[in-house]
């Protein structure tokens, strides 16, 4: 990946850092806060606090486990 170092005024520097989230890069920003970010949704769950991430992974476990229990009804065509 090629890189490019650009110069900054001190406030703008801040204004990024306002906006960063924790294990966010700087270009991370400048593409989300630009709307040029291509992400996934993992890359989305490492930006949320851990405690967050596991409210969210027992959610979807107990989502998955409910429907796994559900059997498909046969329709007859």
């Amino acid at each position: 990946m090629a890189t490019k170092t650009i110069n900054i005024r001190e406030s703008a520097y801040n204004a990024l850092k306002a906006h960063k989230r924790s294990a966010e890069s700087f270009s991370d920003v400048i593409l989300r806060v630009t709307g040029n970010e291509e992400t996934n949704i993992c890359d989305y769950l490492h930006t949320l606090d851990p405690v967050v991430r596991q409210e969210i992974a027992g959610t979807v476990s107990s989502a998955k486990r409910d429907l796994d229990r559900i059997k498909p009804k046969k329709v007859s065509l």
